[in-house]
C-alpha cells in the first residue's frame, strides 16, 4: 500500500513537472516571436483635440508611432519623457499620436492631461473607433510602430525607453 502511494505521488509530480515544462517552453517560444512584422495595421478615423478628423491611411509614407494610454495611468505619464526625446529627434519625419483608450475619460480630461506636457505637440485623440480592440490593447501604455507601408513592425506594453524607439525608427527610416 505504501509503495502504491509513493508511485501515485511520484506519477502526479512527474505529470505536474511535465505540464509546467510544456507551459514554460510555449511561453518562451511566444515571448521570442516576431512583433507582428507581417501584420497590416488596422486603419481607423478619429478626431483630434483640435477637431480635425484624421485616418491612419492619411500618413502612408511616414513612420507612425501610436501611444495607447489613459490620463490616470502612472506609467503612461512616465512614457511621455521618452516620447519627448523621440519627437524632438524626428519631429517632421514621423507621426506620433497619443490615443486615450479609457471610454470614461472626456475630451476635456485628455486636453488637461496633454497640456501638462507643453512639448507634446503631436496628435492627441480619444479612442472613439474601438482601437483598443483592433490593436489588442490589454494593458497600457502600449506603443505600436507602423512602417511607411502600413505594417506593424514593433509593439511594446509598458514604459519603453526612447533609445529602443529610436533604434526601431532608425531601422525604418534608413
Amino acid at each position: 500500500m505504501r509503495i502504491l502511494k509513493k508511485k501515485v505521488v511520484v506519477g502526479a509530480l512527474a505529470f505536474v513537472l511535465l505540464f509546467a515544462a510544456i507551459f514554460l517552453f510555449g511561453a518562451l517560444i511566444l515571448s521570442n516571436a516576431p512583433t507582428n512584422s507581417d501584420a497590416h495595421a488596422p486603419d481607423f478615423s478619429l478626431t483630434d483635440l483640435d477637431g480635425n478628423t484624421f485616418s491612419l491611411s492619411d500618413f502612408m509614407g511616414k513612420v507612425v508611432i501610436i501611444d495607447f494610454m489613459a490620463t490616470w495611468c502612472g506609467p503612461c505619464r512616465q512614457q511621455m519623457s521618452h516620447y519627448k526625446v523621440v519627437w524632438e529627434t524626428y519631429f517632421d519625419k514621423i507621426v506620433l499620436m497619443s490615443i486615450d483608450v479609457d471610454p470614461r475619460e472626456s475630451e476635456n480630461m485628455l486636453r488637461a492631461f496633454a497640456q501638462q506636457f507643453t512639448y507634446a505637440t503631436w496628435i492627441w485623440a480619444r479612442d472613439t473607433a474601438n482601437l483598443a480592440e483592433a490593436y489588442k490593447v490589454t494593458a497600457i501604455p502600449k506603443t505600436v510602430i507602423i512602417d511607411q507601408d502600413g505594417y506593424v513592425t514593433f509593439t511594446h506594453v509598458g514604459v519603453v525607453d526612447a533609445s529602443v524607439l529610436i533604434q526601431e525608427i532608425d531601422q525604418l527610416i534608413a
